[in-house]
């Protein structure tokens, strides 16, 4: 039996960043992308938005959003955390660690 992971806010935030920069405007198909409820999507996104990290395209009058270019050192931040943590390439070895001596 496989245990259910339930994804972090962050993780549902990076997700969404992620599908936005793939080229997933508008919110039907960051839903699909990120794999979330029509509703946390657009709760998330406002989010994001206000936070701005993503912008919204005023040229329609449907919802449709973009990168912006904070929204992007965001993300690639968390690429190399993800990288830094899960990379198999590093030994643990060459991880350093300074024991305080009493």
């Amino acid at each position: 039996m496989a245990i259910a992971y339930r994804r972090s806010r962050i993780e549902l935030y990076v997700d969404i960043l992620q599908a936005v920069a793939n080229g997933r405007e508008s919110p039907a198909r960051i839903v699909n992308a990120a794999n979330l409820s029509y509703d946390r999507v657009v709760h998330c996104v406002e989010f994001l938005e206000e936070q701005g990290l993503v912008q919204r395209i005023e040229s329609t009058s449907k919802r449709r959003y973009r990168m912006t270019s904070k929204g992007m050192n965001v993300l690639r931040y968390f690429s190399e955390v993800h990288s830094a943590l899960f990379s198999e390439k590093k030994a643990l070895s060459s991880i350093k660690i300074h024991y305080p001596k009493y």
